[in-house]
């Protein structure tokens, strides 16, 4: 049951709502998450189905429901843990390589933000998922400013004192319960403009990295996917920040297929240079290897699933 994972990754980021559209083989990017309320660690989803293969790969979030097809088990223990591969240690070598179709309703009235503990709780029920966190020193990247005198890239701004306050009348809003807002209805996903950033907007995919309106915390966490290793905010950078970072991925990073021939998203530059790079020409920023203590998951035990 193995099979060949192909396709390209789009993802959209947005005030309120959650959403997600993945194609394989590149490593899916992080489900944001919206604002709310503590989520009851013990919460299932209602019916779920788990069978071998299907494809092309697919991970759709969309109204509440999770869609998958074609992808490995792997990308559930992305979503999950909300980790970089290196901080998810003792993975099996079939939990890369063998793809399943999973399918799956949340209960009626499951907060927006549940998306990680309704897959959590899948992984224990069906794949008999057992693990535990440790901190280790691994290597690490310090995400630091490029320049001495502190000046910031020519793609990376202070976000708007309007865009500051719409967050701010946005975090005083109640949270949101039930399915995330699909397109066209309040609280939907906003277009992302990877020319100005729409405030709340946001895109993560090979070779293009960018929000509205984000801490630079949120940009530190999506480069930690991309270059996959866990990544620390040290830039000392406070508030929402609009940014867009266009770089090409290079093979064993994230964007890259197994060929090392590099998918790259429609709205991303083909002629960016490599993340590194980019970093520094464009945002004004740079990455430091370093050590540090980094919380990881260690996988006790995870077998192949119960089968409907």
């Amino acid at each position: 049951m193995r099979k060949p994972l192909i396709g390209i990754i789009v993802s959209v980021v947005f005030l309120g709502a959650l959403r997600l559209f993945a194609q394989g083989p590149v490593p899916l990017p992080l489900l944001t998450l919206p604002a709310g309320p503590p989520v009851d660690p013990g919460l299932r989803f209602e019916a779920a189905s788990v069978k071998p293969g299907g494809g092309p790969g697919r991970f759709l979030v969309q109204g509440g429901r999770l869609d998958m097809s074609g992808m490995p088990v792997r990308a559930l223990l992305r979503q999950a843990f909300r980790m970089a591969d290196d901080q998810v240690v003792g993975v099996p070598g079939w939990a890369d390589t063998e793809s399943y179709t999973v399918l799956a309703k949340p209960p009626d009235g499951a907060p927006a933000n549940a998306m990680p503990v309704l897959i959590t709780n899948l992984l224990k029920n069906r794949f008999k998922l057992a693990s535990h966190v440790e901190t280790r020193q691994q290597p690490v990247f310090n995400l630091v400013l490029a320049r001495s005198d502190g000046k910031l890239g020519s793609r990376l701004k202070a976000s708007s004192a309007a865009c500051q306050a719409t967050l701010t009348a946005h975090a005083t809003q109640p949270a949101r319960t039930g399915p995330p807002a699909l397109p066209g209805e309040p609280g939907g996903p906003i277009p992302f403009d990877p020319k100005a950033p729409t405030c709340g907007s946001g895109r993560n995919g090979p070779g293009i990295i960018g929000a509205g309106g984000q801490p630079i915390a949120r940009l530190a966490a999506q480069l930690s996917q991309a270059v996959r290793r866990a990544v620390v905010d040290k830039t000392g950078l406070i508030g929402p920040y609009d940014f867009v970072l266009m770089y090409t991925p290079e093979a064993g990073l994230a964007g890259a297929s197994p060929t090392g021939t590099p998918f790259i998203a429609p709205d991303a530059d083909p002629g960016a240079p490599n993340i590194f790079t980019a970093l520094q020409e464009q945002l004004g920023l740079k990455l430091e290897g370093a050590r540090g203590p980094v919380d990881v998951v260690v996988i006790d035990r995870i077998e192949r699933p119960t089968l409907d």
